[in-house]
């Protein structure tokens, strides 16, 4: 009884240390938490105010959510409206049937999330799963697309990724299994491990092993999706913005072989391999990644 009330008083611990943590960082960037409605589903989103130019949407990868882009974003400028969304059955946001997982649907969301903003056109930022979706919107709505970064982006698989082998044999080892998994995880998904009270390691294992059921059946869908045309676009070369990708050179998730059929296909690409990192540059090595990104964009002067 003893061992048990101490894992819950260790539990909310960590959850109010990551509360205080992501309210702090909000607050330095300005961002304001508001959530809006888009067929039918809950879609939070943290929102800076406008500004000069198009803003930048962070569009984040399976199973986290909009906070993971906090602490880069922490080492980025201020000059730039910015938009950070929960995607559907992830974060915040409202559930999703498994036939509403796929980039395509996913990307009709990101659109909604446009007009309901007032956004004509955006830099778009993309994580993993949500640089397929991120691709998704630049091939459907070219027009709404200033730039594209796609940071260990899906895309062609050239080599097949220790994750990949896993998910064809019915594993899915990024989802978590409890409270003691996220060292497992984390040495997956990183090589430079961001460091963390153990407190708020286990809440955030904890929280993310209670959504375990429903992120499986979403990753089977989303591959499902893309077997029969919802997926990523197949269409590389009809994709006009230009693109810089990001990929960890030891990413366990996405194969680094990925990025570079990326940047070989789309038409105005620039490929940036980051010696000694993961899955999770936005992560183990932010200000880079930061800056990267904000050179990219000011070189397309919009």
């Amino acid at each position: 009884m003893v061992a048990r009330a101490a894992r819950r008083f260790e539990l909310a611990f960590g959850r109010a240390q990551y509360r205080a943590l992501t309210g702090i960082v909000r607050r330095v960037l300005q961002l304001d938490a508001r959530e809006h409605e888009i067929d039918g589903v809950r879609v939070p989103v943290l929102v800076r105010a406008p500004r000069p130019g198009a803003p930048l949407v962070l569009v984040h990868g399976f199973g986290t959510d909009k906070e993971g882009w906090l602490i880069m974003a922490s080492r980025m400028g201020r000059a730039r409206a910015l938009v950070i969304p929960d995607l559907p059955g992830f974060g915040g946001a409202g559930a999703i049937p498994p036939g509403r997982a796929s980039a395509a649907a996913q990307a009709r969301v990101l659109a909604g999330l446009f007009d309901q903003l007032g956004i004509e056109r955006a830099h778009l930022v993309g994580s993993s799963m949500g640089g397929g979706i991120a691709l998704r919107l630049a091939a459907d709505h070219p027009a709404r697309v200033a730039s594209l970064t796609l940071i260990g982006s899906v895309g062609p698989i050239v080599e097949p990724s220790e994750v990949v082998r896993a998910v064809e044999r019915g594993e899915n080892p990024l989802v978590l299994a409890g409270p003691d998994d996220w060292d497992r995880f984390m040495t997956l998904v990183t090589v430079r491990r961001p460091r963390m009270p153990r407190s708020m390691a286990r809440f955030l294992a904890t929280d993310k092993a209670a959504r375990r059921g429903a992120h499986e059946t979403l990753l089977t869908a989303w591959v499902a999706a893309a077997q029969v045309g919802d997926g990523p676009p197949e269409a590389l070369e009809s994709i006009r913005a230009p693109a810089l990708i990001i990929h960890g050179a030891e990413d366990r998730v996405i194969h680094v072989s990925t990025a570079r059929a990326l940047a070989a296909r789309l038409p105005r690409a620039r490929l940036e391999i980051l010696d000694h990192i993961g899955h999770a540059p936005q992560a183990e090595t932010p200000r880079r990644l930061a800056w990267l990104i904000e050179e990219h964009i000011k070189g397309t002067g919009i």
